[in-house]
């Protein structure tokens, strides 16, 4: 819960922006609903007021969720059986659900961490795109970012998450540090190199491929 409320000030301000862009309250229902990433539907509105065509949104929407690749294949062991429990509870894998969960979770548990998550984001937005219309153009200033309470829940629920993954290496404890550090340091330069948007997918990639190599 504490998770799913983190995201919902920021999805209402996605839905209060996509708004003001002209979507329609169900185009936003059914971005969330399909597409479920903050990120990605941040990046694409400026690029939707810009004009810019179907496939370039989907390339960056697409790049920036690469980062879900390497998460949702550690996390196959504990998804629900049957198929479409399977394949619906990937589909709602998200980075607040991510660092919520434990290894050891039951099935069960991950369905229901990351059914509230997913429809805490979903509501939320179209909560804010009822309200977009509504509210005073200088409510919203360029420059607060309303958005920095979940990042900053999302970054905490990261670091006890790399905290305990990495108490339960044995051998490779100072090993597992390095390569973490590696990775901040790598991916920082290719933000400084390729900029915010497109060091999304070698930075999943290069971060995958270092942590991979740690084992306990």
């Amino acid at each position: 819960m504490p998770a799913a409320l983190s995201v919902m000030p920021v999805s209402m301000l996605f839905g209060v922006l996509a708004s003001r862009s002209d979507w329609s309250m169900l185009e936003v229902l059914f971005v969330g609903l399909l597409g479920f990433t903050g990120s990605g539907q941040f990046a694409a509105l400026p690029l939707s007021e810009s004009g810019a065509g179907f496939l370039t949104l989907v390339l960056v929407t697409a790049s920036i969720n690469s980062r879900y690749l390497p998460m949702a294949l550690t996390t196959i062991e504990r998804l629900p059986r049957p198929a479409f429990k399977r394949a619906f509870c990937a589909h709602m894998l998200g980075d607040e659900a991510y660092a919520s969960e434990r290894d050891d979770e039951p099935p069960a548990a991950v369905l229901q961490i990351r059914l509230v998550v997913f429809f805490a984001w979903v509501l939320a937005g179209a909560l804010g795109a009822l309200l977009g219309g509504a509210l005073p153009e200088n409510w919203l200033s360029a420059d607060i970012n309303l958005g920095f309470p979940a990042s900053a829940v999302l970054l905490y629920l990261a670091v006890s998450q790399l905290r305990t993954r990495i108490g339960l290496l044995n051998r490779a404890r100072l090993i597992a540090i390095a390569a973490v550090a590696l990775c901040a340091a790598g991916v920082s330069g290719l933000i400084l190199l390729l900029g915010p948007v497109y060091f999304w997918a070698p930075g999943v990639l290069m971060a995958t491929w270092l942590l991979g190599r740690v084992r306990p």
